[in-house]
């Protein structure tokens, strides 16, 4: 036997990426991207709206100080009257400053104090605005407006200590993040609930296609989530066509043996009434073929009509097995303690043909007595044949446990079957153990996972 047809297969690594790994990574990708973009126009949005906001004061300052430049008639100098402003022009660094400037002319605010500053000039209609520090470690906005009064042109310079505002708007977008990332954390854990609530409808539709393969009735699917809905519909229709093919080929190979046995009796007949130069090959060959015939039937006959896809009952599919091996072997008393037996959900055909040919050989090589024992765990089923045979060499034991290693079954004493018995539990990865008895047969003793 191939052994590389009995390894489970395994998946590539990409195809076993878990799905809640690429969600979840994903969803903090998309998060971070869009969280990011978030507070960057958040907080270019509160900049331009603050900026504007202190524009839009300057121009409402600029007004009052325009107003109230006036010609001095007594010298003819320009001036500010101390009524047209604000007296947070007359505090010194206080954040709030204005200078006007024209020909020969420069008129500063109080608050300007001593800092030197130097703005350029603006032809009339003009406007400009600008950032820049200033002092006493300041942030400044400055806007600037060209104008003409008494043909004299003239140019304003405004200027507002930006940083409480900035400071402000820094506080804002922390808190603002600090939003963000809290919404992103509920927005991640509340992924993860719900993949883990949806996950269970796709436990619940494992457990439901496990109970196809193992039980005898089709099950409800319908609390099956939509979107899973037609996967299970079709794997219920594969597994059902695979159960009637199971069914009919096992039913076909019956009846092929059956029918084709009265015309080799016949053919048999003929060649023992005729003499021939190949007479003993052909008798050969038709007993090889009568022996092959004999073990299909045999195992129809254990089987009993074909049901695959059917779970084990032991204590109540061995019973019935037991009495057709008694009528076909009167002179061995077989004794089966089913006390700890239960159900298995392996497949029935495949238990009883286990089981089967396994006391088959046990009442063929044995005296007078076949001892069988079964017994299920939550983990394991044990099953054990002993018989009170003649037993096997110990050199045919160890040839017989190495893997892919048989007997001829047709050989004297050899007729263990395990062709057929290591075929069935190889496939639900089981494990077999031979060994003779004291002082005389064989025990065999057959482990079968239950998971």
């Amino acid at each position: 036997m191939n052994s590389d047809l009995n390894k489970p297969f395994k998946a590539p690594a990409m195809a076993r990426m878990s799905i809640r790994r690429q969600l979840s990574r994903s969803l903090i990708v998309a998060l971070c991207l869009t969280m990011g973009a978030l507070l960057m126009v958040v907080n270019w949005g509160i900049g331009q709206i603050s900026h504007e906001y202190i524009l839009s004061r300057l121009k409402h300052d600029a007004e009052s100080i325009i107003a109230a430049l006036q010609l001095q008639p007594d010298n003819q100098t320009w001036d500010v009257g101390p009524r047209g402003t604000s007296t947070v022009y007359q505090r010194a660094l206080s954040g709030h400053y204005y200078m006007i400037t024209g020909p020969d002319i420069e008129i500063r605010s109080r608050s300007l104090w001593d800092y030197p500053a130097q703005f350029a000039t603006l032809a009339k209609g003009e406007e400009n605005s600008f950032e820049m520090p200033g002092a006493d470690g300041q942030h400044w906005l400055v806007w600037q407006l060209g104008f003409n009064k008494n043909d004299t042109p003239f140019t304003l310079t405004i200027i507002e200590d930006s940083s409480p505002l900035d400071a402000l708007k820094w506080r804002y977008s922390f808190w603002a993040l600090l939003v963000l990332a809290g919404g992103a954390i509920s927005l991640f854990f509340m992924q993860q609930w719900i993949l883990t609530r949806n996950f269970r409808y796709l436990d619940s539709v494992r457990e439901k296609i496990q109970s196809f393969r193992y039980a005898e009735d089709k099950p409800d699917l319908s609390s099956v989530p939509q979107e899973l809905a037609p996967l299970a519909d079709d794997i219920d229709q594969l597994l059902q066509q695979l159960k009637q093919r199971v069914s009919r080929t096992r039913n076909s190979l019956g009846n092929l043996a059956h029918e084709i046995k009265r015309p080799l009796q016949r053919l048999q007949q003929l060649q023992d009434e005729s003499v021939t130069e190949f007479g003993a090959d052909i008798k050969a060959l038709l007993d090889d073929i009568q022996w092959l015939i004999q073990r299909e039937l045999k195992r129809a006959r254990i089987v009993g009509v074909s049901s695959p896809g059917r779970q084990t009952n032991l204590a109540v599919d061995l019973p019935p097995l037991i009495n057709i091996l008694s009528k076909l072997y009167p002179a061995i008393r077989i004794e089966a303690d089913l006390s700890a037996a239960g159900s298995l959900p392996q497949d029935r055909d495949d238990m009883l043909e286990l089981i089967g040919n396994l006391l088959d050989n046990a009442c063929k090589y044995g005296l007078s007595e076949v001892y069988l024992t079964a017994q299920v765990t939550d983990e394991l089923a044990v099953i054990r044949v002993l018989d009170d045979g003649k037993g096997l060499p110990q050199e045919s034991i160890e040839h017989l446990l190495q893997r892919g290693q048989r007997l001829d079954e047709r050989q004297e004493g050899a007729g263990l079957g395990l062709s057929i018995c290591n075929d069935i539990i190889e496939s639900y990865q089981g494990r077999l153990t031979l060994e003779n008895r004291e002082p005389h047969g064989i025990r065999v003793t057959i482990e079968l996972p239950l998971r």
